[in-house]
């Protein structure tokens, strides 16, 4: 759970950094196309920023660190794009199987570190298939948030290659996984609302 945290805290700082940039701009945005400015579509807009701004964070931006070296009063920033940990498996299901029967902290350990990246990598991009046809009507077909999703997914494991981060097959299974959740999610309480007077969810 203290991992979940660390990452949690970390994606919150950068909302909080991302947030006013949004704002601002959004605002210029809206008064530049004369855009009549509905509430809860914009609160979805900005939720839906964040959480983008909070997966790139934890996905595709690289490793870095910054400070002050206390016997020169220095400052220093750095970045790392490169890590000796990090790893290529284009082997579908392999990281799988290591998970399930071959690490030390398999996934019947519900503390465990491969238990809580199998849940991550699901809850992560689980956003996108909801957000993604809630906002955008063109995008409310399976198939376009599928793909979107395939897309996103793959290019995210692309870019891991070149800033230090470990690139993963099963990682884009599961990523696409978690999309396509999210859109059951989406797909089943919109068709609860519709059977509702008057009902539907909100889309730009």
């Amino acid at each position: 759970m203290s991992l979940v945290l660390m990452y949690v805290k970390s994606m919150v700082g950068y909302m909080i950094v991302a947030l006013p940039f949004y704002i601002i701009s959004r605002i210029i945005f809206l008064k530049k196309k004369q855009k009549r400015i509905k509430v809860i579509n914009e609160l979805l807009m900005l939720i839906f920023v964040l959480y983008i701004v909070g997966l790139a964070s934890q996905t595709i931006v690289p490793d870095w660190d910054m400070g002050i070296i206390t016997d020169t009063g220095e400052f220093y920033f750095n970045i790392h794009l490169s890590n000796e940990i990090s790893k290529v498996n284009l082997i579908p299901f392999h990281t799988l199987y290591q998970y399930f029967f071959e690490t030390n902290t398999n996934v019947s350990d519900w503390s465990s570190v491969s238990l809580l990246n199998i849940i991550a990598n699901f809850l992560l991009f689980s956003p996108i298939g909801f957000f993604v046809p809630l906002i955008w009507k063109k995008c409310f077909s399976f198939k376009n948030v599928f793909f979107l999703g395939l897309t996103v997914t793959c290019l995210v494991e692309i870019v891991q290659l070149f800033i230090g981060r470990s690139t993963d097959i099963d990682d884009v299974m599961l990523n696409t996984i978690g999309v396509i959740i999210g859109y059951g999610i989406f797909s089943l309480l919109n068709l609860i609302l519709v059977k509702l007077p008057h009902k539907k969810l909100l889309q730009i």
